[in-house]
């Protein structure tokens, strides 16, 4: 899937004159043979690029739902590599097999930047298994790459496998509010595993995050609901940290329903 006119303006506006004539010069090489051209083009273009272009910040304002990416604050370098990416095209079993082989040989920039390409990629259901492969990566930046700003999970993940990047998220310290759907996409399931995982946190005398009660809101239990009053105010000070007043909203209806069933369980 190419990318729209405006990414690639902007991608072109961090480049010189000679970068953009090589990134030109690329384009019609992985257009005229991919299978010839293209890995050399991607895995050398951090050579090609200057030190200072290559690890500028770049950030594209979104433009609704009809931007497949989420470009907030990637390099340059990562951007460039993300739209080399959207050059190729072929029939489903050469396409698959020719990307599939990219992450495989792939350095830690290069995944980063195909696992940023999973909202392009044709035929997106046949990237789950490597979606997944690489929530479970232990390479930090690979697994930012995909649960923050990036819409494939939300879109064609299932809702298993949803639930093992949310659940990793909160395990890897990832931002949570940059997963794409997350209230969205929340699920009973998933609220059973966060209960589970609030009780863990809690018998070992750990801090538990704020959105795990969130997300879990519709599923407390009684036990939930009682070691959520006793962190009422550390769970307020984290809601408030987060800046999100409809969160916050939400924090302050929930606690009110909690101690309102409490009262009534007394009674």
């Amino acid at each position: 899937m190419k990318l729209n006119d405006n990414v690639v303006e902007q991608l072109m506006l961090h480049l010189s004159e000679q970068e953009r004539t090589y990134l030109a010069s690329a384009s019609e090489e992985i257009k005229k043979d991919y299978n010839t051209h293209f890995i050399r083009l991607f895995s050398t273009l951090n050579r090609r690029l200057s030190l200072e272009n290559r690890e500028k910040i770049i950030s594209i304002p979104s433009q609704g739902d009809a931007d497949v990416l989420i470009i907030d604050n990637w390099s340059v370098l990562r951007l460039a590599r993300v739209w080399l990416v959207s050059l190729i095209e072929d029939e489903q079993d050469a396409y698959f097999s020719f990307i599939d082989k990219l992450f495989t040989y792939a350095d830690i920039q290069e995944l980063v930047a195909l696992y940023s390409s999973l909202s392009i990629l044709d035929f997106p259901d046949l990237w789950q298994q490597r979606c997944q492969e690489g929530i479970r990566s232990n390479i930090g930046s690979v697994q930012q790459a995909i649960i923050e700003n990036n819409k494939y999970p939300f879109y064609h993940l299932s809702e298993q496998a949803w639930n093992q990047l949310v659940l990793k998220s909160f395990f890897t310290e990832k931002n949570i509010l940059n997963i794409y759907g997350l209230f969205e996409k929340n699920n009973h399931s998933l609220s059973e595993s966060i209960i589970d995982y609030i009780y863990e946190r809690d018998s070992a005398n750990r801090e538990i995050y704020a959105l795990l009660w969130i997300l879990a809101k519709d599923n407390l239990p009684v036990r939930a609901q009682q070691i959520l009053l006793k962190n009422e105010v550390e769970f307020l000070a984290d809601i408030k940290k987060l800046e999100k007043k409809n969160l916050m909203d939400i924090a302050l209806k929930l606690l009110e329903e909690m101690k309102s069933s409490s009262v009534c369980v007394q009674n």
